[in-house]
């Protein structure tokens, strides 16, 4: 069930966002907080971790919030689906 919610959740925030990659800051959060993965303290590290790293932030913040929920195979799926709507 994790991965679906991965997959819905992450495939929301690459349709939705609009404004470049910190407009899809909020919409990031809102999925985060609406299905409990983790706590504001935790999400602002993960996103302070994704700002440090090379790569566009929302893909970064996708693969460790992935990661975080749900290992190597909820990594690369939450990578996948943020990024699908843009390939499509």
């Amino acid at each position: 069930m994790i991965y679906f919610d991965l997959f819905w959740g992450f495939l929301q925030v690459g349709c939705f966002s609009f404004g470049g990659a910190y407009g899809a800051i909020p919409v990031i959060r809102e999925i985060v907080m609406k299905y409990g993965w983790m706590d504001e303290a935790k999400f602002a590290y993960i996103l302070a971790i994704s700002e440090s790293t090379p790569g566009p932030i929302m893909v970064n913040t996708a693969t460790y919030i992935g990661n975080e929920v749900g290992g190597i195979l909820g990594a690369a799926l939450a990578t996948f689906t943020v990024c699908l709507p843009a390939f499509l």
